[in-house]
C-alpha cells in the first residue's frame, strides 16, 4: 500500500529555508571606508642589484673540426648532424659550417687502407705496394709544397732587396706591353707624297716627314691686332687614296723645344670636307690622336689656330708628322 505524504504548512517551509542560510559577519565602517580609500604614493627608490645569475652550461671547447657546426650564440662546435647545441641548446638551423685551412691542402694526406677486389688478393695489405693513384698524388703534394715555400721566399725577397724587386718588376712591365699590343689594333704608316705651305728659311714641311724628330718645320706666326694668332695652313697630299686612322704629332723643335712656339689647337680638314679637331698638350714627346673622318682621302689641310708663345720667337714649330691606317 501507498502512504501518503506528509502535509507541511507554507510558514513551516520557510522557517526550515532560513535555517539553512548562514548568517553574514557584521561589517565594521571603519573598515568599509579604508577600503575605499585610495593608495598612497610610492617614493623613489635606488634599483636593487640582480642577484647574479650562476652559468650552468658546461664548458665550451675549442676543438673545432672542419665540417662541425659552429653555435652562434655560444661558439661551440657541434656534429654536423645535431639539430641543436649541445652547450647552450641554440638551434643550429643558420650556423656556419667550419671550413678546413687552406694551408692543410698543402700537407700530404695521410692515405687511407688499400681497397683490392674481391678474390684478387690475400686479405693482408701488401704495405710494400702503393695505393692505386697513391704516387701521382703524393707527387702534387710535394709539387705544392715546394711552390708554397718558393712563393713565400720570393715575397720576401722581393719586399727587401731592391734590385730583385726592379727585374721583377721590368718583367713584369714587358710581360704588359707584349700583351697590350697583342690585344691593341695594329696600324700600318702611310707616308705622304709631299707637303706644302709657308716656312722660315732651312726649315721647310718636308721636315715634318722625314722621320727625323731632330729636324723641324716652323714658319712665323704673329698675333693678329685683335690679340688672336694668325692662322697658318699646311697641305699634306698622299699619291691616292687612303684611309688615315691614327695621327702622331711631335710638337716643338727637338732640342730646342723652349725657343720656338709649339701648337695648341689644329684642324684638319680631308678631301670630303669633314674636319677633326685636335687639341695638343705642350710637350715634346709624340702624342697619338684618332682620326674618324679621314676615309678615302688624298689631301689633308691642316690649319694652325692656336699656339704656345715662346719668349725667344714669335712662331711655330713642328718636329714630325705620321699617319697611319688601321690593318683590316
Amino acid at each position: 500500500e501507498t502512504l501518503p505524504l506528509p502535509v507541511v504548512s507554507e510558514e513551516a517551509s520557510r522557517s526550515r529555508d532560513a535555517a539553512l542560510i548562514a548568517p553574514l559577519p557584521p561589517v565594521d565602517p571603519e573598515e568599509e571606508e579604508e577600503g575605499d580609500r585610495e593608495p598612497d604614493a610610492v617614493l623613489p627608490q635606488a634599483p636593487q642589484a640582480r642577484p647574479d645569475r650562476r652559468d650552468r652550461r658546461t664548458a665550451r671547447t675549442n676543438v673545432i673540426r672542419p665540417g662541425d657546426l659552429i653555435c652562434g650564440s655560444c661558439g661551440q662546435g657541434n656534429a654536423p648532424a645535431r639539430k641543436f647545441c649541445t652547450r647552450c641548446g641554440f638551434e643550429l638551423r643558420e650556423a656556419q659550417v667550419a671550413r678546413t685551412p687552406w694551408w692543410r691542402g698543402l700537407l700530404r694526406r695521410r692515405q687511407g687502407p688499400r681497397v683490392v677486389e674481391l678474390g684478387t688478393g690475400s686479405g693482408q695489405q701488401d704495405e710494400s705496394a702503393p695505393a692505386p693513384g697513391g704516387r701521382l698524388t703524393a707527387f702534387w703534394n710535394q709539387v705544392k709544397v715546394v711552390l708554397g715555400i718558393t712563393f713565400c721566399l720570393s715575397a720576401m725577397l722581393y719586399a727587401s732587396y731592391a734590385p730583385f724587386r726592379n727585374v721583377v718588376n721590368a718583367r713584369a712591365e714587358e710581360v704588359r706591353t707584349s700583351v697590350s699590343g697583342f690585344i691593341k689594333s695594329q696600324y700600318s704608316p702611310v707616308r705622304p707624297a709631299k707637303v706644302t705651305g709657308p716656312s722660315a728659311e732651312g726649315r721647310g714641311p718636308g721636315n715634318l716627314i722625314d722621320l727625323n724628330t731632330s729636324s723641324y718645320w716652323s714658319v712665323p706666326h704673329p698675333k693678329e691686332s685683335g690679340g688672336e694668332s694668325q692662322k697658318t695652313l699646311l697641305v699634306v697630299e698622299f699619291d691616292r687614296p687612303v684611309s688615315l686612322d691614327q695621327l702622331i704629332v711631335t710638337a716643338g723643335a727637338g732640342e730646342a723645344f723652349t725657343q720656338h712656339g709649339r701648337p695648341r689647337q689644329m684642324f684638319l680638314t680631308f678631301a670630303n670636307e669633314s674636319r677633326t679637331r685636335v687639341d695638343l698638350r705642350d710637350t715634346a714627346k709624340p702624342q697619338t690622336f684618332p682620326l674618324k673622318a679621314g676615309l678615302a682621302t688624298k689631301k689633308v689641310t691642316i690649319e694652325f689656330t692656336d699656339v704656345y708663345p715662346s719668349d725667344q720667337g714669335k712662331d711655330v714649330a713642328v718636329a714630325e708628322l705620321e699617319f697611319f691606317s688601321l690593318l683590316s
